[in-house]
């Protein structure tokens, strides 16, 4: 069974929340404040089963889902 693991690019994420919402695993939460942006960025903190709701429904393309074998 492959293990899915989830960047987000603190660059490039404003903080909206849709990653953690549409997450059917509620694999992400908020990790506070990115001090660089000033924005609210997301961190995995469950198993993600890598359906990549996340990486497409990120309106700033800040989402990645890379499997791991």
């Amino acid at each position: 069974m492959a293990h899915y693991k989830v960047f987000i690019n603190k660059k490039l994420c404003k903080g909206c929340g849709i990653c953690i919402e549409i997450c059917p695993r509620n694999a992400l939460r908020f990790n506070g404040i990115n001090p660089e942006t000033g924005y609210r960025n997301p961190e995995q903190v469950g198993e993600c089963i890598g359906c990549r709701q996340c990486m497409w429904y990120c309106p700033d393309q800040a989402v990645v889902v890379v499997g791991e074998q």
